[in-house]
This record gives C-alpha cells, structure tokens and sequence, in this order.
C-alpha cells in the first residue's frame, strides 16, 4: 500500500515506531530541518543509522492517505527516487505484500525493499504498519536488498478539515554505505518527500467519496 521513500536507497531507512504523543517523542528526537509546512527528526540506534520522524500537516481527510498509498503506480512521481512500486500479493483487503525499487547515484548500488502493509482504522484515525519481508522473496542481482526495514505511517483529522501525517522508521540500507553518508540523505530524501506529499495528497481523485468504517 505504499513505497517509501529517497536519495540514495538511504531514504530507505524507512520506518520505526510511531510514539504515541508529542511530549513524548519531544525529549528523545533531535529536530533535523524544518521549513513550512514539515518537519523532521532523527535519532541514532545501536548501528548508528539514524531513525527518522517526519511531521507535517494537510487540508484533506485522513483516508487521502490510504488512497494515495494505494496507487502505487503514481508513487514514482511523489516518493523522492523511487523507481517502481509492485504489489507481489493482495493477502487481504488490509494487507499487501510490497516490492520497492529506489535509485541511488553512482557509485552506489540501486536498492529495493520488500515488506508486509497492514491498515488498521479505528475511530477516524489511519495507521499503516510495515514490517520486513525481505527474506521471503528472491533478490534481484540489480539492486542491494534494504534490511529491517519497519515502521508506521499515521493520520489523524485535526481542526478545521485538516490532518496531520507522521512517518516514523528505521532499518539498514544494506550493502557497505557508510553510516554519516545514509544518514545525510535520509534526511533529505525524506524531506523531499514530504514537501511532494502535501502537494499530490490533494488531487481530487486522492480525495474519499466514502469513509470506511
């Protein structure tokens, strides 16, 4: 139900833990960037790779973000870098079984990611869970499986119509990038990302007739 995110397959340290209130998230993470509309955080885990929290606010419904993330065939035109997004299995109407593909700049090798999409809604509020299926599917020679990638996409309707979309995650883009490298394209590719997201979440057809239950 979604590619995530990336500049180099770094932006593909996608994903952790979405905390559950600001106060706190607000003592651990360490504000990386922010301009208008989004902002980002990251702190570092035993391997050194950062992982990130990306907060930002749209004027449209909470389910825009199902929709959005369910055409996977327009996620190479928001996603920063991504390649192609293919859906390797429909489990069930909630889950699916992902394959990402990302490009990263010379002389770093392409990446790809496969992963399990699980949407839960409860009382109004979106959540899209990933967790790693990497070993579960062969590898392509032409790109460097990412690792424990997981992590938590969330949107929940505030005042005014409007929603707020966080993204949380973690993981390790394989291969031998090193550590400050992932870590400063992480942080850009996410960005990009997120200024694309507020844009293309609001094309009409993103927009839900009606509400799931």
């Amino acid at each position: 139900m979604q590619c995530q995110a990336i500049k180099t397959a770094v932006y593909l340290i996608t994903l952790v833990t979405l905390l559950n209130s600001n106060n706190g998230w607000a003592e651990d993470w360490k504000l990386e960037k922010q301009k208008k509309n989004v902002s980002i955080y990251s702190k570092k885990n035993d391997s050194g790779f950062k992982q990130i929290l990306v907060k930002t606010t749209v004027d449209a419904n909470p389910y825009a973000l199902v929709a959005l993330l369910d055409d996977v065939t327009f996620s190479p035109q928001w996603i920063h870098n991504c390649l192609e997004v293919k859906v390797l299995e429909e489990i069930s109407p909630t889950e699916r079984l992902v394959n990402s593909f990302f490009a990263a700049p010379w002389p770093v090798k392409n990446r790809d990611m496969v992963f399990l999409s699980s949407t839960t809604i409860i009382d109004g509020v979106v959540q899209i869970e990933i967790s790693d299926r990497g070993n579960t599917t062969p590898h392509n020679s032409k790109y460097v499986r990412m690792q424990n990638m997981h992590g938590i996409w969330k949107a929940i309707q505030i005042e005014n119509g409007k929603s707020e979309i966080t993204y949380t995650g973690g993981g390790n883009p394989g291969g031998n990038l090193p550590t400050f490298i992932a870590n400063k394209e992480l942080i850009s590719s996410m960005f990009k990302t997120f200024q694309n997201l507020n844009k293309v979440i609001l094309i009409d057809e993103y927009q839900p007739i009606n509400i799931p239950n």
